[in-house]
């Protein structure tokens, strides 16, 4: 596999598929923790976002390949030694709203955008998952690499419209709006960050073929960036209809439906649909990954596909139900109660014990020719 693919792609992909479908797919959750703040107040979020997006995967990257932890259970082993396990009670929690999230998303772009069933939107989300999950890792890297670029080219339009045709209100908002709260901006941007960034053990397993420092360094920073880039676009397309935006359950339509035409609709709304059930498939093939691990170190034997699929297809289901709550609540109340859980769970650990670990123990594992290294390099 190619430097490209292996540190940039693939991390940036996995990373950002998983982000997507819990923290862009339907522009609420810009909303709350960035476009509140204001034009100016959202970038700082947007800034704050990033640059903890970078660090945290760089150190999470790095921990890993230092102990051939790629797997969160590994991963936390290494990090909270017999604690462990309480990753594991939050992570399951969390799985479960994040689950629901998307499931809630895929039902309102069903009935929304199609106008059938919610239901039939979660059916279709459902045979991604357990198609992909079945298929295993590297079917799931490569799809979510291509989603990844087809999201791209439509932000990228997307951008190009809205810019095009509202200059001139982007400008006055700008204009009009002095530089905000910074202390808030921050804050809220944290909350999210550390919610996000919670769930990055889960996906620790694109970080397989990561063979240095300097790439674990690259993969960071390159996830980081790909992973901010949507928050951006939407943030400052969300300010042509600021502050009628902040009103809105799902802003990223008004946006698409007043810039752009009817049949590029059609398109973002195939690729978002992708993305939000990618994000199951993502952190679903992190607890395969954790259970086949486990598996193998007491059987002799991973799970089979079969097995894969049929995991995925209850966990997708359990989580199903909590859809009902509504899209809102579920993101405000789901952010802010994992950002405090994983704060003490994982945040403050990474920062203490993680990066003592990483400057004192050598990595162990493998080069990209197959040798074993014991470089601290």
């Amino acid at each position: 596999m190619g430097f490209t693919n292996r540190v940039i792609l693939i991390p940036a992909a996995v990373y950002l598929s998983v982000v997507f479908g819990g923290a862009y797919s339907t522009g609420r959750e810009v909303v709350e923790f960035m476009s509140k703040n204001g034009p100016w107040g959202g970038l700082i979020s947007l800034s704050t976002i990033a640059v903890t997006y970078i660090i945290l995967l760089f150190l999470c990257f790095e921990l890993a390949r230092r102990y051939e932890a790629y797997d969160y259970r590994a991963f936390f082993k290494v990090l909270l030694g017999r604690g462990w396990f309480l990753y594991e009670i939050l992570i399951t929690i969390g799985l479960i709203v994040t689950l629901a999230i998307c499931a809630s998303a895929t039902g309102n772009i069903a009935k929304e955008h199609f106008g059938v069933s919610i239901y039939v939107g979660g059916v279709a989300m459902l045979l991604i998952v357990v198609t992909l999950n079945y298929f295993g890792r590297e079917v799931v890297e490569k799809s979510m690499v291509y989603a990844v670029i087809a999201l791209g080219v439509l932000v990228a339009y997307l951008c190009f419209k809205v810019f095009g045709t509202y200059d001139a209100e982007l400008s006055k908002v700008f204009s009009e709006h002095s530089p905000a709260n910074t202390t808030q901006s921050v804050k809220t941007g944290l909350i999210y960050a550390f919610t996000v960034t919670g769930f990055i053990p889960m996906i620790i397993f694109c970080g397989r073929d990561l063979y240095s420092i300097n790439e674990s360094l690259i993969a960071g920073v390159a996830a980081g960036v790909v992973a901010i880039l949507p928050g951006i676009a939407f943030h400052l397309c969300f300010m042509a209809f600021y502050p009628e935006i902040l009103n809105l359950t799902v802003p990223t339509y008004l946006i698409i439906e007043q810039a752009t035409s009817s049949m590029f609709l059609n398109f973002y709304v195939v690729v978002v649909f992708v993305l939000i059930a990618l994000t199951g498939v993502g952190l679903l093939q992190g607890v395969l990954e954790r259970i086949d691990n486990r598996m193998q170190e007491s059987r002799g034997r991973a799970l089979s596909a079969t097995n894969h699929a049929l995991i995925s297809a209850f966990a997708l289901i359990a989580s199903s139900g909590l859809a009902t709550i509504g899209l809102v609540d579920l993101i405000i109340k789901g952010f802010r109660f994992f950002s405090i859980s994983f704060t003490f769970i994982f945040f403050i650990p990474l920062f203490t014990i993680g990066i003592y670990k990483i400057i004192t123990a050598p990595a162990v594992g493998l080069t990209e020719n197959g040798r074993s290294t014991t470089s601290n390099q």
